[in-house]
């Protein structure tokens, strides 16, 4: 028997169809009257990961008697994941942990409120355009997500025997999001959220 044999042709990728890369993105969390930091930075901030983006929608089942072969599927109701977001401890970064302060301040009627703060935000994610050839990126897809807050905050576990970096975890309850993304590859063909 004879070998089998197969002509390679050039492979059929290009750039236009390559998948967005997951590991260039940004972070702008928008507060009602304030940033997280009081101003002294702007409020984008350098997280290592985002993770939770996602959407579940609950399935109501419904039998009738004399049709019970099968089970009617109806939509109920859905309901959004919260979203966790990761980075590195640094020193003179307090602002998430001021952020979950004032949410207290404000639930516990503390004080340091005048009725005008209020813990809810939204939340801007953007994949950026990768690779660039340009001074400026492109946001190529984007979340905007709506009144969250923190839910919790985390710190990793300190051991002198490793040798990493402390990292801080924030978990965020939230009402949804939308999500855009670009019509085609390119450094013409961007989003912006409303």
């Amino acid at each position: 028997m004879g070998a089998t044999t197969t002509t390679q042709k050039p492979s059929l990728a290009q750039l236009a169809t390559d998948p967005l890369r997951n590991f260039k993105f940004q972070v702008k969390i928008h507060l009602a009257n304030s940033t997280l930091d009081s101003g002294k930075r702007s409020n984008q901030l350098g997280f290592m990961s985002v993770s939770g983006l996602s959407i579940t929608t609950d399935v109501v089942v419904y039998r009738q008697g004399g049709m019970n072969t099968t089970t009617q599927k109806m939509p109920g109701q859905s309901d959004f994941a919260p979203i966790t977001l990761s980075r590195g401890l640094i020193c003179g970064d307090s602002d998430i942990y001021a952020w979950l302060t004032k949410l207290f301040k404000v639930m516990q009627g503390t004080g340091g409120n005048d009725g005008s703060y209020n813990f809810r935000a939204t939340m801007d994610i953007f994949l950026l355009d990768h690779p660039v050839t340009t001074q400026t990126v492109t946001y190529k897809a984007g979340w905007r997500v709506y009144n969250c807050w923190p839910t919790s905050i985390a710190f990793g576990d300190l051991d002198a025997g490793a040798n990493g970096v402390e990292l801080q975890q924030i978990t965020l309850a939230h009402e949804g999001w939308d999500f855009k993304i670009a019509n085609k590859y390119g450094p013409g063909s961007g989003i912006s959220l409303p």
